[in-house]
């Protein structure tokens, strides 16, 4: 009988070791899963380039808020240029708690004639924006740099020191096996995909468009806080989705 109890005895803790071993496997594949780093093509943006908020902190109210951040930023690599293989790839900015209610919109081509123009109502709480470019707009072409501006309209008209950004885009070509992927729903693999190489602006549409979708997995925050640190946006990397 007693060898009988002890055979009672074995598998449930056999059960019980597997449970725990395979808890903590998962605990160590997480990080690896959710981990999305960006790795810059190398381009840089037009020489004329030139980007930034208003030096005025007071314009708009940003000044008077306890925010994470008091200035408009674009979600951009440091180089001021990003790639996608979209014809209208989805920009981001951050928008800090603001008296504004509007901003003008523009996309432009590299000689400076305008893609689209539009005003865009704000969002009334801080957090990241998106502008999503309508499929009235002509597609982008491949190859080819466009300039987009975001300007905060602070009073009844726009002045010359109201607060802007502006950041470049350049679409390219998707090779066969990137497209592959990017014809199967959107996953953590083909973000990491599009950031390793160099897709900057569908790796963080797409991001986006999965925290969206999933607003508590905790593995798409930290793969979109990991996206944004690895182009030095950790000031506003906890930030929430808008809109």
């Amino acid at each position: 009988m007693q060898k009988n109890n002890k055979s009672l005895f074995r598998y449930p803790l056999l059960g019980i070791a597997l449970l725990i071993s395979s808890s903590f496997l998962a605990l160590s594949v997480a990080p690896t899963i959710a981990g999305v780093t960006f790795k810059p093509p190398g381009a840089q943006a037009p020489k004329r380039s030139s980007g930034g908020a208003s030096r005025d902190g007071n314009l708009c109210g940003f000044a008077t808020q306890a925010t994470t951040s008091t200035s408009v930023t674009p979600l951009i690599p440091t180089t001021n240029i990003g790639y996608t293989v979209a014809e209208r790839p989805t920009i981001f900015v951050y928008i800090p708690t603001t008296t504004a209610k509007t901003a003008l919109f523009t996309l432009q081509t590299e000689d400076s004639k305008y893609s689209y123009r539009t005003n865009l109502s704000l969002p009334n709480k801080p957090g990241v924006m998106q502008v999503k470019i309508p499929a009235s707009v002509p597609a982008l072409k491949t190859g080819k740099n466009y300039k987009w501006s975001l300007v905060i309209i602070c009073t009844e008209e726009l002045e010359p020191d109201s607060p802007w950004v502006s950041g470049w885009i350049r679409r390219v070509e998707a090779n066969s096996s990137l497209t592959t992927q990017l014809n199967k729903p959107v996953s953590l693999d083909l973000i990491s995909r599009l950031a390793e190489t160099g897709i900057w602006y569908d790796s963080l549409s797409n991001l986006a468009q999965l925290r969206r979708s999933q607003p508590n997995n905790p593995a798409l925050n930290e793969a979109w806080e990991g996206l944004l640190k690895s182009v030095n946006l950790s000031a506003i990397a906890n930030a929430p989705l808008i809109n």
